[in-house]
Order: C-alpha cells, then sequence, then structure tokens
C-alpha cells in the first residue's frame, strides 16, 4: 500500500476545517470517497479532490477500494457509524470522544478485535509538535536530571522530601462559551464539555506522564466549568481548570509540567519555555493555518496574540471571519496513523486509550454529581475484553 485511500462520513465544519485539508496535504492518504447528507458537505468534499461522494454512506463503505474512514459526526452517532464500519472491515479513523458509555466502549474494543482492523481516535495533542517536544524534554530531565539549581537554598544538607520527587501538572484552558453550538451542551447529543472537550486533556496527561491515574475528583458544573484533579500511581497529580467565561481575544490552552526543579510550559502550542537547573530554553512552533502573515512575525506568543488581535479586527470591521489556528497535531495524527495502517504497526491512539479517555470523563462527571473522590479502577482502566 502506498497510499491510503480514505473515506469520510460527515463532510461538515470540522471536516472542512480540517480532515479534508489535511488529506489534501498529506502524501500518504488520498481523499477517495466522502458521504454526506448535505449538498454543501457533497460540494466541499468535491472541492478537495474527492473521486467519488455520495449521500449514503452504505455505499461508501461497500466500496472495496476504501482503505480507512474518517468519522467526523456528532458524538451521540458514533456508536452507530463506528459498528457499521468496522463490520464493515474497513480502519478507522474517530473524531473524540470515541464513546459516550463505558458499555459502547467494550462493544468497540471487541468489534476491532474480532474484525482485526485498526482504530485511531483523534485525541491529535499526542501528535502535536510542541507537546511532543515537552514530553521529551520533561522525560529527559525525569530519568537523568542534570545541571545545578541557581537558587538559594537555606538549608544545606537536608534529606530530600519524598514530595520533591513528585510531578505537578496544571492544564488551564481560557474558553469562550459563546462560541458553542447547542449540541455540545445538550444532554444527549453533546453531553457536555468535560466527555466533549475534557475528553482531550484526560487523554493528554496520562500520556505524558506514561502513568494510571489512580483517583479522580471534580468540582463544578458537568455542563462548562469545571476543575478535575487526578492523584497517579507514581505520585504525580494534575489539574485541569477549564473555563467557559474566559475569551478568544487571548491563546486558549496552558500547559505547565513541573519536577524536581524545573518547569516545563506550553502557551497554547505556539511557545515552549523549559525554566530550572540553570536551563533557559525558548522555543517557538509554526501555526497550522494563518490568515493574517502581515502580523505577529515574531512568532511563538506574542506573535500569536498579534494575529489574533488581527483577526479580531478584521472580523469586527468586515464582519468576516478568518481562522487563525496553531498545529495542535491532526495533520501529524493521520499521517502516523496511515504509516501504521501502512507497516502493520500499532495505531498511535488505539481503541484502549479512547476507552481511558471516556472512562476518567464519566468517572469525572459523576464525581461532580456525588460531591465527592472516586477511585480509577485497575479493573475498568485495562478493560479486559475477551475474544
Amino acid at each position: 500500500m502506498d497510499q491510503v485511500r480514505v473515506g469520510i462520513i460527515g463532510c461538515g465544519k470540522f471536516a472542512q476545517a480540517q480532515h479534508m485539508p489535511n488529506i489534501a496535504a498529506s502524501d500518504k492518504a488520498v481523499l477517495w470517497h466522502a458521504s454526506s447528507r448535505s449538498q454543501s458537505g457533497q460540494d466541499a468534499a468535491k472541492g478537495f479532490g474527492a473521486h467519488k461522494v455520495t449521500a449514503d454512506y452504505r455505499e461508501m463503505l461497500a466500496d472495496p477500494e476504501v482503505d480507512m474512514v474518517i468519522l467526523s459526526v456528532p458524538h451521540e452517532m458514533h456508536m452507530f457509524y463506528i459498528r457499521e464500519t468496522i463490520e464493515a472491515g474497513k480502519h478507522l479513523l474517530c473524531e473524540k470522544p470515541m464513546t459516550m458509555t463505558m458499555e459502547e466502549s467494550y462493544e468497540v474494543i471487541r468489534l476491532v478485535r474480532e474484525q482485526g482492523v485498526k482504530l485511531c481516535v483523534d485525541y491529535n495533542r499526542r501528535c502535536c509538535p510542541a507537546i511532543v517536544d515537552l514530553k521529551a524534554a520533561y522525560m529527559a530531565h525525569r530519568d537523568s536530571p542534570a545541571g545545578e539549581a541557581r537558587v538559594y537554598a537555606q538549608e544545606q544538607g537536608r534529606p530530600k522530601w519524598a514530595e520533591e520527587d513528585q510531578t505537578m501538572v496544571m492544564m488551564r484552558i481560557n474558553d469562550e462559551s459563546r462560541t458553542y453550538g447547542g449540541i455540545h451542551i445538550d444532554w444527549k447529543e453533546g453531553g457536555g464539555q468535560i466527555i466533549g472537550e475534557g475528553c482531550h486533556w484526560l487523554d493528554i496527561i496520562p500520556w505524558l506522564l506514561e502513568d494510571r491515574p489512580v483517583r479522580i475528583s471534580a468540582v463544578g458544573s458537568t455542563r462548562v466549568n469545571y476543575v478535575i484533579n487526578m492523584e497517579f500511581a507514581g505520585g504525580a497529580i494534575a489539574c485541569i481548570f477549564f473555563s467557559s467565561c474566559g475569551t478568544f481575544e487571548y491563546p486558549k490552552e496552558l500547559l505547565e509540567v513541573q519536577h524536581n526543579g524545573k518547569l516545563f510550559r506550553s502557551e497554547c502550542f505556539v511557545e515552549n519555555q523549559y525554566y530550572g537547573l540553570g536551563e533557559q530554553t525558548v522555543k517557538k512552533f509554526d501555526l497550522q493555518g494563518d490568515e493574517f502573515p502581515e502580523a505577529g512575525g515574531e512568532g511563538g506568543h506574542a506573535g500569536y496574540l498579534a494575529k489574533i488581535d488581527a483577526m479580531g479586527t478584521h472580523f469586527a470591521e468586515t464582519g468576516e471571519f478568518k481562522y487563525v489556528f496553531p498545529d495542535k497535531g491532526h495533520q501529524n495524527l493521520l499521517d502516523a496513523f496511515c504509516d501504521a495502517l501502512m507497516n502493520d504497526t500499532p495505531s498511535p491512539c488505539d481503541e484502549m486509550a479512547g476507552m481511558q479517555a471516556t472512562y476518567l470523563s464519566l468517572r469525572a462527571i459523576e464525581s461532580i454529581k456525588l460531591g465527592a473522590p472516586l477511585p480509577v479502577n485497575i479493573e475498568d482502566w485495562e478493560m479486559y475484553v475477551h475474544v
């Protein structure tokens, strides 16, 4: 297989903003067959060079030339199309969250193993250049700390406290509720912002730490504003702070990891900062989409802020919204999954990872409803499916 022939079910806004352009930009994939019930979706697929376009997804699933399907439909419809796609023998890249319940997750794992296909969940931040670089820097430090602290030490030669070997993680999300569609908050269709968006960070933090959560506690609303804390088997503690009361006139995500005298910081995927033990490193990362190249030529966080300001000014003056967005890893995840299909290697984010993110989302929701911390049970985290 020289290229993966891709089919898409659902050609709406997200498919048009990410999936179809990413396929067009990839030398590992080709948009072979697209299915959309809307004329606008069909027209968009044709515009991106789809070889075949249909209103009936079953025609696409029956196409023997389609190797892999991208599923880009509302959350509550995932299970229906996952089942249909896997039973058709197609590999599958599914939007997050993979499923809305643990029962559905069990069925997905069983189907994947029975049919012998590969599945990838679009937890794209695993393949984001800035996050991949931060993880590599953190892991190198955790495995072999190097350098000397350049700070005042009050007590020389004291024993090391156990807590000083902990890793502390903070994920702050500045979101703006006015940008939401009602489907995201609908109790059944979207499930709220924990399972709809929080799943991203509930996936990335265990991946980053390479450790298993053992307890989760959450406060706030299961729909929008919340704080989730996770404790890990190795002693790490992570906090996810999600606010829908913020503004998209400022970058959305800030990740900080602190461990044993070092701080690793990522400013919304455009700038990383590593400090401590004599190190002061700043790395800047390219944007994925930039409609205002004349603004923010310095790049990094300051450059991104300038581009956001230019985007806002343009919208205020013209009513036209042009995106400026960082590279969150969507293209890289697609290419990594294509590599997995072409070389028969593991998926970059498989069905077990998809189940675990759903599980943590559901535990956080339950913790808010009960007003109590909850264990992350090993028999759920490592779900066993006999096939």
